[in-house]
């Protein structure tokens, strides 16, 4: 009975951790245990358990006398996402840019598939997101930390979900931009310029701020 308990609520959590990251699920968006039990045929308790971990993960919220909803963004939370990813990331990629076994087959693979989702269903579409998503997460597993990687792809989890959020069809200009700093890092690995890679992905970072403090 323990392991089917946790079965169900690792069911619910993904279900639910995946929708409030793809924005199906927007902040703000009440979670009621009542509800989400019917809709997933499921009982109260894996659902309950299930959103004290998405809260864990800062994708819920509870607020007391109103029950749980899904977490909203303030500049500050994505400020401080932002500066951790500066800081991790700048010396990650420096460090794997300097890697003398690093993969350039496998980056170049990756240059160019990034290079295409330009065209394939434009800046707007999932592939542009997933590629650039991509090149991050190839630096990471380039570095070979596990831990760090776990690390990251909870941040990542974050990342996705603003991107997603905040990205809006009509800012091509911020599209375009993101698409060249994307190449720089990419390039800047495949020339193993460390220097170079970690002047790419902050001012990449730093950039991408910038635009979120335009529109939120």
């Amino acid at each position: 009975m323990p392991n089917s308990t946790k079965s169900k609520k690792m069911i619910v959590y993904e279900n639910l951790k995946r929708r409030i990251i793809t924005n199906a699920l927007k902040p703000g968006d009440p979670l009621n245990e009542g509800i989400l039990s019917k809709e997933l045929k499921i009982s109260k308790t894996p659902v309950r358990e299930a959103l004290q971990q998405l809260e864990k993960k800062g994708l819920v919220e509870n607020i007391p006398g109103k029950g749980a909803f899904v977490s909203r963004f303030s500049f500050q939370d994505i400020r401080e996402l932002f500066e951790i990813r500066e800081i991790l990331e700048c010396e990650v990629t420096k460090r794997v840019a300097a890697k003398e076994d690093l993969n350039l087959e496998e980056a170049r693979a990756i240059r160019d598939k990034f290079a295409a989702s330009n065209t394939n269903g434009g800046r707007n579409g999932k592939n542009y997101f997933s590629a650039g998503d991509q090149i991050h997460s190839f630096i990471f597993a380039a570095y070979g930390n596990r831990k760090l990687i776990r690390e990251y792809q909870g941040l990542q989890e974050q990342i996705i979900r603003i991107t997603l959020y905040f990205f809006t069809p009509n800012r091509q200009d911020r599209a375009a931009k993101s698409f060249k700093e994307h190449l720089e890092i990419i390039d800047a690995l495949i020339a193993r310029d460390p220097r170079r890679a970690e002047t790419a992905i902050r001012t990449h970072l730093r950039n991408s701020l910038e635009y979120l403090k335009t529109v939120i």
